[in-house]
């Protein structure tokens, strides 16, 4: 009966618009994308639970699931929210998380593995 209270408060917090307290749009975005990430997650859960042996014993699966999709969302929308700390568009600025870009450079020793970061982007 606590697990049921638990989906049911799960179920009612996946329906609160995530744009109604988020002013800015890539805040937005990473929003979204953590919603959607619950969704997928939870019916892969969902699914995983229902092949199981004893479905009634294994709701740790949907939750697990929910929270992996959150995760996963969340980390797919910072990586495309923003690739630099600050990008310049339209006589705007917009602050957020540089994305690390890796890459392999021949050095007289032999491979190296380098990361760069974009600290400002912007159109001219």
């Amino acid at each position: 009966m606590k697990t049921l209270k638990v989906l049911l408060v799960a179920a009612a917090l996946a329906f609160v618009p995530a744009k109604a307290s988020a002013g800015d749009y890539e805040v937005a975005n990473v929003m979204d994308d953590a919603l959607y990430g619950a969704g997928v997650g939870g019916l892969v859960g969902l699914g995983l639970m229902l092949l199981s042996k004893d479905p009634t014993n294994n709701w740790n699966y949907l939750t697990q699931g929910v929270g992996v999709g959150i995760i996963a969302g969340a980390a797919y929308g910072v990586y495309r929210s923003s690739r630099a700390f600050a990008q310049i568009e339209d006589g705007q600025m917009n602050l957020g998380m540089p994305t690390p870009q890796f890459s392999l450079q021949e050095t007289p020793v032999g491979l190296a593995l380098t990361a760069k970061a974009d600290f400002i982007a912007g159109t001219f």
